[in-house]
């Protein structure tokens, strides 16, 4: 079963979970990821390589083939495309101490990310988006 790291929309709560995975994953786990996480304009999250901490949840679907309705969902149509997010295979850090590697979705335009969006130094979308409200 493929595991995928979610830190935006696509974690429990979210409108984009209930919409694609509710009722299609296997088990979810938080975790945690080095990375830069950034608020874009348009409303969603972008990741980006760097030293910090990226909070989310790792979720273990129920088929394979969902994985492709979430790379349609990131704008990720495959490699060499011109894709808004890749998808990668990185090290995620669960909350009981263990290690998993996980696809991640990674923004692919750094400059964009760091010009345009508001840096979450926290790491936590899902605080961020509730300290909005």
């Amino acid at each position: 079963m493929e595991k995928v790291f979610v830190y935006g929309s696509l974690r429990t709560d979210f409108w984009n979970y209930d919409k694609v995975l509710k009722n299609r994953v296997r088990q979810v786990e938080k975790g945690q990821i080095k990375g830069d996480l950034y608020h874009l304009p348009a409303g969603y999250p972008a990741v980006i390589l760097g030293e910090g901490t990226v909070y989310g949840e790792v979720i273990t679907l129920s088929q394979d083939k969902i994985l492709k309705s979430l790379d349609l969902l990131e704008g990720y149509m495959g490699e060499g495309e011109e894709n808004l997010y890749v998808r990668v295979k990185q090290k995620v850090h669960l909350e009981d101490g263990s290690q998993q590697m996980c696809w991640v979705y990674i923004y692919v335009d750094e400059k964009v990310a760091k010009k345009a969006g508001k840096y979450i130094p926290h790491g936590d979308w899902k605080e961020f988006k509730n300290n909005k409200k």
